[in-house]
């Protein structure tokens, strides 16, 4: 019996190491995808190279406690602050997931022992950016803002979550006894991020005010349409890559051999398949995207032009990929493995699967070699960002060129395999 069992096992692995799908699929695929998670997430978790979160910043004030601030905050490790104009507009837009506006007025206050005012303006569905963000905030306003400030925070903070009198004033008491309590270094190290959206925010002086994503601005509408474009993108991608598969089935059954005896066949097949596959992928796009609008509230007729044409856009890049790997690939089987392969790592890479904000610079510039990148950067411009035809005329062209780059190399590759004359 262990003979038979042994004879059994060793067929079956003889039969796996032939099979170079099942090898790619059972190792290089985890190795690949592994490598690619750990570069991304070693960002969020502390990893070598950590992600530092961009915080605009405008000084309307000019004094020296303003300028003070921006020094404090130019020192955080986890902030990239960069001086700029007219802050909330570019917060607006999307590029930045926050800013902060310093009013004039600002070292007055502070100089005089009042609350001083400031403006934060934040993109809330870059949620992750913004929990970052209020660690690294918190500690720096306390100690810019003098230790009146810090005291009048935890004793809102204590109110809020129901401490009895006596508790309060005994916690006031140990905060005036140590002083070097004041810089608010606890902020940094809680377990629970703070919440500026509660009365943390108005007793460090802070007018928050949430600009981008119009009237859907909420992190479930920013959640549902991330998920709805990266998922879209994903799945058009595995979709069209089997469309383009139906030459090899048809080599296999020997019907690709017969059409190619009628005259021009050989465009004639070529611009069949592409205008097939992108009909197949135009289809998708649309059922999910209602899918998304009335499951997740998606607002897909904000910009019905700009969702139509980027769609075809990334249908034409999708449908000339598909059919460049289907030329390429001998079999069927083989062109399952290739694709499955690239479209899960272009996935990874470029963002449909988790927000490219989050990872470092290097590993965006990476994403965006892949037309997953190019395709969310649009369909978030569109549905978070309100964004019109103009504002992602970019990613069209570079979606477009890739339509037109792979579709070049499926028609040289069609003619090297399937109308040599030798």
């Amino acid at each position: 019996m262990i003979r038979a069992a042994l004879t059994v096992a060793a067929k079956d692995l003889r039969l796996f190491v032939r099979d170079k799908v099942a090898l790619l699929m059972s190792f290089a695929l985890p190795i690949v995808l592994a490598t690619v998670f750990g570069a991304a997430m070693g960002s969020v978790f502390g990893g070598g190279d950590a992600n530092r979160i961009e915080l605009l910043f405008e000084d309307l004030d000019g004094s020296p406690a303003s300028k003070a601030l921006l020094v404090e905050l130019q020192a955080q490790k986890a902030l990239q602050v960069e001086v700029r104009a007219d802050v909330r507009s570019r917060v607006e837009r999307g590029s930045a997931p926050a800013a902060i506006l310093v009013p004039a007025g600002f070292g007055e206050d502070v100089a005089a022992g009042r609350k001083p005012r400031l403006v934060l303006y934040r993109d809330p569905g870059k949620e992750i950016e913004q929990q970052i963000l209020a660690g690294n905030l918190v500690p720096v306003l306390m100690r810019a803002t003098g230790p009146a400030v810090a005291k009048e925070m935890m004793k809102r903070g204590m109110e809020a979550m129901g401490f009895p009198a006596g508790m309060r004033e005994m916690a006031e008491s140990m905060f005036d006894a140590q002083p070097k309590a004041h810089d608010g270094a606890a902020a940094t190290n809680s377990k629970n991020p703070f919440d500026f959206d509660g009365e943390g925010a108005s007793a460090l002086g802070l007018q928050v005010e949430d600009v981008a994503g119009g009237s859907n601005s909420s992190q479930k509408s920013a959640g549902g349409s991330h998920a709805i474009a990266g998922i879209a993108v994903m799945m058009l991608l595995f979709g069209l890559t089997a469309c383009g598969g139906t030459i090899l089935e048809e080599e296999e059954s020997g019907t690709l051999q017969r059409v190619r005896l009628t005259p021009n066949a050989g465009a004639s097949i070529l611009v069949g398949k592409m205008l097939f596959t992108v009909a197949v992928g135009l289809s998708q796009l649309v059922l999910l995207f209602v899918y998304g609008g009335l499951v997740f509230g998606v607002p897909v007729l904000a910009e019905p032009l700009a969702l139509f044409v980027h769609s075809v856009a990334v249908a034409c890049a999708a449908a000339g990929f598909g059919l460049c790997l289907a030329v390429l690939c001998r079999t069927r089987k083989q062109l399952e493995g290739l694709s499955t392969l690239l479209i899960l790592t272009m996935s990874a890479l470029g963002g449909s699967w988790f927000p490219l904000a989050i990872v470092p610079e290097w590993f965006r510039t990476i994403g965006h070699f892949t037309l997953n990148a190019w395709a969310m950067d649009g369909y978030q411009g569109i549905l978070w960002y309100g964004k019109g035809l103009s504002g992602i005329a970019l990613d069209v062209l570079v979606l477009l060129a890739i339509a037109v780059a792979t579709g070049w190399f499926a028609w040289a590759g069609w003619k090297r395999r399937f109308e040599r004359t030798d």
